[in-house]
């Protein structure tokens, strides 16, 4: 999907969602042969979870050191 649906779908402006992937919050989206960028499920997912952490009032480096978490499968459920 579009930058436009990603948006609409995760609650996040496109104008965000441009922001978080230049700081890299989120990884480099995925492009189309037309170089549109082109967001999946799980995108969605990771988007709505950063909003609902800006709600609560997380600032941007702990939603990063969670997402860090995360994604990655090898730690420990302690961590």
């Amino acid at each position: 999907m579009n930058i436009g649906d990603a948006a609409a779908r995760s609650g996040v402006s496109a104008k965000m969602i441009r922001y978080y992937e230049q700081i890299g919050l989120i990884p480099a989206a995925a492009r189309t042969a037309s170089g549109y960028r082109d967001y999946a499920d799980p995108d969605i997912h990771m988007l709505r979870f950063i909003a609902r952490a800006r709600d609560l009032g997380f600032p941007i480096a702990e939603i990063s050191a969670l997402l860090d978490l995360w994604r990655d499968k090898d730690r420990r459920s302690a961590d």
